[in-house]
């Protein structure tokens, strides 16, 4: 059994020497955001027009203490740049906070919470601290840690102590001296994070029990895992899967992805399901069809949110479905790793017969992907009509032609247009809709 050396250690310090390191981080040239909102000093470059949302002007030289709860901080892909002391941010017993688009380097601590609960760490780049990239301490709990960059921080990339029900999920966790650390820290999900060439371990736990570590790329780290007093859920069940580990030496005879013989940490830990390739994942996130009433015969747009969740390139196919029929020929995407996309599908009505359809779209699975769940998502009911039928109800009448009427020379964007009542699509509603209306005029559904 390994001994309790250096890591713990690193805790103890901390604990004894936190209320000096929280007193030396409140210095003359800290800057503030205030319980009230404002900012202190004045002259940092830090605007607000809301006392909400607080937007990065220029790159910051100093620590930065948020006191004000329900805040947006946007440093806007500014630096955020210390001497090798201090707090980045720091959170002290506050909620609802954002801190999102920095670029945070060379601190002590990047972001540091302590008694902060319900906050959200988005989309920062963290780099070459001397402690901790981002900091979990004493019931800081409910936070969540997304979408982050966390490299060469000399202690920890993420340390999480004394906390619960923390969130730690799509970062890139690489080149620390441990990639995340968890100390008397119970209830957390850990979950799609690259965690890679950290210099001693991937994740280390003491005392820190009942944690869900799923999907996250385990690779190139000298050690994956220490756990010590501590019993943890390693997979998401079967087919979804556990972590893929770069070391794991079973096989997959049945070719579903998934390793036929567990991951074994100890006799208390095991990923029961270990992925035989990098986890990835293909997601659905939306789907919007240009209208809900659309004449037969004529074409309607699908716009399809797709999000590639993994962390490598990937090529895949899409199809949209109007009920059970495929209503576009497949589209053959590429999305890079973490990124997403918006894509347009078309669906010409001719053939179909009127009523009402329920649109949705397919990914097809990666190699690699288990969790398919998400591929697929159903969303939006389109109404294929009679021609200036606008609002379905059987029959073109006066009611279709007012309300074209009504929205005459609107475009999209400005008030009163509306999709539906441009018939011919082309982005205004003008007499060409009236026309095409007009000449249904009485027709109804047989």
């Amino acid at each position: 059994m390994r001994t309790l050396g250096l890591p713990l250690i690193f805790t103890l310090m901390t604990m004894i020497c936190l209320p000096f390191m929280v007193q030396s981080s409140i210095a003359s040239s800290t800057i503030y955001i205030r319980a009230d909102g404002s900012i202190d000093p004045d002259t940092a470059p830090i605007s607000t027009v809301d006392n909400i949302t607080y937007t990065f002007t220029g790159n910051v030289n100093d620590e930065i203490v948020v006191e004000k709860a329900n805040t947006i901080i946007d440093c806007n892909g500014y630096i955020v740049e210390g001497s090798g002391t201090g707090k980045g941010f720091t959170l002290y017993n506050v909620a609802n906070v954002t801190i999102r688009n920095a670029n945070i380097r060379n601190f002590q601590y990047g972001i540091y919470l302590e008694s902060a609960s319900y906050n959200f760490i988005l989309g920062n780049n963290i780099t070459a601290n001397s402690y901790d990239g981002i900091e979990v301490y004493f019931s800081s709990d409910n936070n969540e840690i997304a979408g982050n960059n966390i490299e060469t921080s000399e202690w920890f990339g993420i340390g999480i102590y004394y906390s619960n029900n923390n969130t730690i999920k799509g970062n890139k966790i690489i080149n620390n001296n441990d990639g995340i650390w968890l100390y008397d820290a119970l209830d957390n999900t850990i979950s799609m994070n690259d965690i890679s060439a950290n210099s001693e371990y991937g994740i280390e736990l003491y005392y820190a029990s009942n944690n869900r570590i799923f999907h996250n790329n385990l690779r190139e780290n000298l050690n994956h895992i220490y756990v010590e007093y501590s019993t943890n859920n390693w997979d998401n069940g079967y087919p979804s899967g556990g972590n893929y580990w770069d070391d794991y030496s079973g096989v997959d005879a049945g070719g579903d992805g998934i390793g036929d013989t567990p991951y074994v940490i100890d006799e208390n830990n095991q990923d029961r399901y270990p992925l035989m390739k990098p986890w990835t994942n293909i997601a659905i996130l939306n789907i919007s069809p240009s209208k809900t009433v659309i004449g037969k015969g004529f074409t309607l747009y699908i716009y399809v949110s797709v999000q590639n969740q993994g962390w490598n390139i990937e090529t895949f196919n899409i199809t949209a479905y109007a009920n059970t029929t495929i209503i576009t020929p497949l589209m053959n995407i590429a999305i890079t790793g973490k990124n997403f996309s918006t894509i347009t599908l078309m669906w010409n009505t001719t053939g179909f017969a009127k009523g009402n359809y329920t649109i949705s779209a397919y990914a097809l699975p990666v190699p690699g992907e288990t969790d398919t769940a998400d591929n697929t998502l159903f969303d939006g009911v389109v109404t294929v009509a009679i021609v200036g039928d606008v609002n379905a109800d059987g029959i073109v009448d006066i009611a279709d032609i007012y309300s074209i009427a009504l929205a005459y020379g609107t475009t999209p964007g400005q008030p009163g247009y509306k999709p539906n009542l441009d018939i011919n699509a082309d982005g205004i509603i003008d007499i060409a809709d009236i026309y095409t209306a007009a000449i249904h005029y009485g027709e109804t559904d047989p």
